[in-house]
Protein backbone atom coordinates (compact mmCIF):
# COMPACT_ATOMS: atom_id res chain seq x y z
CA UNK A 1 0.00 0.00 0.00
CA UNK A 2 1.61 3.25 -1.12
CA UNK A 3 1.46 5.74 1.71
CA UNK A 4 5.00 7.04 1.67
CA UNK A 5 7.79 8.01 -0.69
CA UNK A 6 11.54 8.23 -0.31
CA UNK A 7 13.28 11.42 -1.40
CA UNK A 8 17.01 11.85 -1.93
CA UNK A 9 17.81 15.16 -0.25
CA UNK A 10 20.88 15.65 -2.43
CA UNK A 11 19.58 15.00 -5.95
CA UNK A 12 15.82 15.29 -5.38
CA UNK A 13 14.95 11.90 -6.85
CA UNK A 14 11.86 10.30 -5.39
CA UNK A 15 10.44 6.76 -5.40
CA UNK A 16 7.47 5.16 -3.63
CA UNK A 17 8.20 3.26 -0.43
CA UNK A 18 6.28 -0.02 -0.49
CA UNK A 19 5.19 -1.51 2.81
CA UNK A 20 6.39 -5.07 2.17
CA UNK A 21 8.23 -6.60 -0.77
CA UNK A 22 5.67 -9.19 -1.65
CA UNK A 23 2.25 -7.69 -0.99
CA UNK A 24 1.54 -7.59 -4.72
CA UNK A 25 -2.17 -8.16 -4.22
CA UNK A 26 -2.60 -5.27 -1.82
CA UNK A 27 -4.53 -2.32 -3.20
CA UNK A 28 -3.24 1.23 -3.05
CA UNK A 29 -4.85 4.00 -1.05
CA UNK A 30 -3.92 6.62 -3.64
CA UNK A 31 -6.41 6.63 -6.55
CA UNK A 32 -5.05 5.08 -9.70
CA UNK A 33 -1.89 3.64 -8.13
CA UNK A 34 -0.83 0.06 -8.57
CA UNK A 35 2.57 -1.57 -8.34
CA UNK A 36 4.47 -4.39 -9.93
CA UNK A 37 7.86 -6.10 -9.89
CA UNK A 38 9.20 -3.32 -12.12
CA UNK A 39 8.12 -0.72 -9.57
CA UNK A 40 9.99 -2.62 -6.88
CA UNK A 41 13.08 -2.89 -9.08
CA UNK A 42 13.06 0.91 -9.53
CA UNK A 43 13.10 1.24 -5.76
CA UNK A 44 15.99 -1.24 -5.41
CA UNK A 45 17.98 0.62 -8.07
CA UNK A 46 17.32 3.89 -6.27
CA UNK A 47 18.83 2.56 -3.05
CA UNK A 48 21.81 0.93 -4.83
CA UNK A 49 22.72 4.10 -6.73
CA UNK A 50 22.10 6.54 -3.89
CA UNK A 51 23.27 4.42 -0.98
CA UNK A 52 25.63 7.19 0.26
CA UNK A 53 23.12 10.00 -0.19
CA UNK A 54 20.91 11.37 2.62
CA UNK A 55 17.25 10.36 2.22
CA UNK A 56 13.99 11.15 3.96
CA UNK A 57 10.45 9.81 4.01
CA UNK A 58 7.57 11.79 2.57
CA UNK A 59 3.97 11.16 3.64
CA UNK A 60 1.45 11.34 0.81
CA UNK A 61 -1.47 13.76 1.20
CA UNK A 62 -4.29 11.90 -0.56
CA UNK A 63 -6.59 14.91 -0.48
CA UNK A 64 -4.34 16.79 -2.94
CA UNK A 65 -4.46 14.09 -5.65
CA UNK A 66 -5.56 15.43 -9.04
CA UNK A 67 -5.67 14.09 -12.58
CA UNK A 68 -7.74 14.87 -15.66
CA UNK A 69 -8.49 11.16 -16.09
CA UNK A 70 -10.47 8.73 -13.91
CA UNK A 71 -8.58 6.54 -11.45
CA UNK A 72 -9.26 3.39 -13.51
CA UNK A 73 -7.37 4.75 -16.55
CA UNK A 74 -3.95 3.12 -16.74
CA UNK A 75 -2.33 5.80 -18.94
CA UNK A 76 -2.29 9.20 -17.29
CA UNK A 77 -0.37 11.92 -15.52
CA UNK A 78 -1.40 12.79 -11.99
CA UNK A 79 -0.21 15.16 -9.28
CA UNK A 80 -0.26 15.12 -5.50
CA UNK A 81 1.61 16.60 -2.56
CA UNK A 82 3.70 14.89 0.06
CA UNK A 83 5.37 16.16 3.23
CA UNK A 84 8.39 15.40 5.40
CA UNK A 85 6.67 17.07 8.35
CA UNK A 86 8.32 20.42 7.76
CA UNK A 87 8.14 20.98 4.03
CA UNK A 88 5.63 20.06 1.34
CA UNK A 89 6.63 18.76 -2.09
CA UNK A 90 4.73 18.49 -5.36
CA UNK A 91 4.98 15.08 -7.03
CA UNK A 92 4.16 14.25 -10.63
CA UNK A 93 3.32 10.62 -11.36
CA UNK A 94 3.46 9.42 -14.97
CA UNK A 95 2.28 6.03 -16.16
CA UNK A 96 2.45 5.26 -19.87
CA UNK A 97 0.13 2.28 -19.82
CA UNK A 98 -0.77 -1.04 -18.33
CA UNK A 99 2.39 -3.05 -17.71
CA UNK A 100 4.60 0.05 -17.49
CA UNK A 101 6.05 1.11 -14.16
CA UNK A 102 4.97 4.45 -12.72
CA UNK A 103 7.57 7.23 -12.70
CA UNK A 104 7.58 9.77 -9.88
CA UNK A 105 9.18 13.21 -10.17
CA UNK A 106 9.54 16.02 -7.68
CA UNK A 107 8.70 19.28 -9.45
CA UNK A 108 8.92 22.88 -8.18
CA UNK A 109 5.74 24.80 -7.39
CA UNK A 110 2.39 24.07 -5.85
CA UNK A 111 -0.94 22.94 -7.24
CA UNK A 112 -3.76 25.34 -7.91
CA UNK A 113 -7.18 24.23 -9.11
CA UNK A 114 -9.53 26.84 -10.54
CA UNK A 115 -12.96 26.83 -12.15
CA UNK A 116 -13.13 27.22 -15.92
CA UNK A 117 -16.72 26.79 -17.05
CA UNK A 118 -20.24 26.17 -15.82
CA UNK A 119 -22.48 24.35 -18.29
CA UNK A 120 -25.92 22.85 -18.45
CA UNK A 121 -26.35 19.22 -19.50
CA UNK A 122 -28.23 20.18 -22.64
CA UNK A 123 -28.21 16.78 -24.37
CA UNK A 124 -29.45 14.92 -21.29
CA UNK A 125 -31.98 17.67 -20.59
CA UNK A 126 -33.43 17.38 -24.09
CA UNK A 127 -33.67 13.59 -23.78
CA UNK A 128 -35.57 13.98 -20.52
CA UNK A 129 -37.90 16.56 -22.03
CA UNK A 130 -38.66 14.58 -25.17
CA UNK A 131 -39.27 11.43 -23.16
CA UNK A 132 -42.52 13.07 -22.13
CA UNK A 133 -42.41 11.60 -18.64
CA UNK A 134 -41.94 14.76 -16.60
CA UNK A 135 -41.81 17.87 -18.77
CA UNK A 136 -45.13 19.47 -19.82
CA UNK A 137 -46.22 18.80 -23.44
CA UNK A 138 -44.87 22.07 -24.82
CA UNK A 139 -44.09 22.93 -28.42
CA UNK A 140 -40.55 22.76 -29.79
CA UNK A 141 -40.40 26.56 -29.70
CA UNK A 142 -41.42 26.64 -26.01
CA UNK A 143 -38.88 23.96 -25.12
CA UNK A 144 -36.16 25.95 -26.85
CA UNK A 145 -37.15 29.11 -25.00
CA UNK A 146 -36.96 27.36 -21.63
CA UNK A 147 -33.52 25.94 -22.42
CA UNK A 148 -32.34 29.34 -23.63
CA UNK A 149 -33.56 31.02 -20.43
CA UNK A 150 -31.69 28.40 -18.39
CA UNK A 151 -28.50 28.81 -20.45
CA UNK A 152 -28.58 32.60 -20.28
CA UNK A 153 -28.85 32.59 -16.49
CA UNK A 154 -25.94 30.15 -16.15
CA UNK A 155 -23.72 31.98 -18.66
CA UNK A 156 -23.75 35.27 -16.73
CA UNK A 157 -22.15 33.65 -13.66
CA UNK A 158 -18.36 34.32 -13.75
CA UNK A 159 -15.97 31.48 -12.76
CA UNK A 160 -14.86 33.27 -9.60
CA UNK A 161 -18.52 33.37 -8.42
CA UNK A 162 -19.39 29.70 -9.07
CA UNK A 163 -19.09 28.69 -5.43
CA UNK A 164 -21.35 31.55 -4.34
CA UNK A 165 -24.09 30.95 -6.89
CA UNK A 166 -24.30 27.17 -6.95
CA UNK A 167 -24.32 24.34 -4.45
CA UNK A 168 -21.65 21.74 -5.20
CA UNK A 169 -22.81 18.37 -3.98
CA UNK A 170 -21.43 15.69 -6.29
CA UNK A 171 -17.86 15.16 -7.55
CA UNK A 172 -17.32 13.81 -11.06
CA UNK A 173 -15.06 11.04 -12.35
CA UNK A 174 -12.01 13.25 -11.86
CA UNK A 175 -11.19 16.12 -9.46
CA UNK A 176 -11.54 18.45 -12.46
CA UNK A 177 -15.28 17.81 -12.84
CA UNK A 178 -18.15 18.41 -10.41
CA UNK A 179 -21.92 18.62 -10.53
CA UNK A 180 -23.89 21.36 -8.81
CA UNK A 181 -27.35 22.84 -8.41
CA UNK A 182 -28.31 26.45 -9.04
CA UNK A 183 -29.31 28.28 -5.91
CA UNK A 184 -32.96 29.18 -5.51
CA UNK A 185 -32.49 32.86 -6.39
CA UNK A 186 -31.03 31.88 -9.75
CA UNK A 187 -33.98 29.58 -10.51
CA UNK A 188 -36.29 32.49 -9.77
CA UNK A 189 -34.39 34.47 -12.39
CA UNK A 190 -34.86 31.64 -14.90
CA UNK A 191 -38.62 31.72 -14.29
CA UNK A 192 -38.64 35.50 -14.73
CA UNK A 193 -36.89 35.09 -18.07
CA UNK A 194 -39.66 32.70 -19.09
CA UNK A 195 -42.49 35.07 -18.15
CA UNK A 196 -42.59 36.81 -21.52
CA UNK A 197 -43.00 33.54 -23.40
CA UNK A 198 -45.27 31.44 -21.16
CA UNK A 199 -48.71 31.72 -19.63
CA UNK A 200 -49.03 31.60 -15.84
CA UNK A 201 -50.32 28.02 -15.87
CA UNK A 202 -47.33 26.94 -17.96
CA UNK A 203 -44.91 28.69 -15.59
CA UNK A 204 -46.34 26.64 -12.73
CA UNK A 205 -45.63 23.47 -14.69
CA UNK A 206 -42.07 24.60 -15.44
CA UNK A 207 -41.51 25.39 -11.76
CA UNK A 208 -42.64 21.88 -10.86
CA UNK A 209 -40.28 20.38 -13.45
CA UNK A 210 -37.41 22.39 -11.93
CA UNK A 211 -38.22 21.18 -8.42
CA UNK A 212 -38.25 17.57 -9.56
CA UNK A 213 -35.04 17.67 -11.65
CA UNK A 214 -32.59 20.15 -10.07
CA UNK A 215 -30.66 17.81 -7.76
CA UNK A 216 -26.94 17.18 -8.54
CA UNK A 217 -27.67 13.80 -10.13
CA UNK A 218 -30.56 15.10 -12.26
CA UNK A 219 -30.70 16.67 -15.73
CA UNK A 220 -30.89 20.25 -14.45
CA UNK A 221 -27.62 19.86 -12.55
CA UNK A 222 -24.72 21.96 -13.80
CA UNK A 223 -21.30 20.70 -14.79
CA UNK A 224 -18.35 22.59 -13.33
CA UNK A 225 -15.15 22.09 -15.29
CA UNK A 226 -11.86 22.94 -13.60
CA UNK A 227 -8.22 23.24 -14.59
CA UNK A 228 -5.03 22.54 -12.70
CA UNK A 229 -2.06 24.92 -12.74
CA UNK A 230 1.34 24.88 -11.09
CA UNK A 231 2.10 28.08 -9.21
CA UNK A 232 5.46 29.54 -8.35
CA UNK A 233 5.56 29.28 -4.52
CA UNK A 234 7.36 32.62 -4.21
CA UNK A 235 5.41 34.79 -6.65
CA UNK A 236 2.08 32.98 -6.74
CA UNK A 237 2.14 33.25 -10.53
CA UNK A 238 1.37 30.36 -12.86
CA UNK A 239 4.54 28.45 -13.78
CA UNK A 240 2.78 26.06 -16.14
CA UNK A 241 -0.42 24.21 -16.87
CA UNK A 242 0.04 20.43 -16.87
Amino acid sequence: MIKRLIRCSRCNQVVPLFGNFGDFGESSMLPGLEWSSEDLEIQRKFFRCLREHPTEELIVDYDTYVSDKPCYESTKVSYFEASNGKQRFLIRRTKEGLGHPAVYELIPGRLHISNVSLRIQEDDLRKQIYSGTSFPPFTEDQIQKFIRAFQEEVQIIPPEKFEEEVEIALEGETPLLAYASLKEARWENVLRRCQKDFQEADLVKIEQFIRENKQPNDVLALMIKRKVSILNPKTGQVNSRP
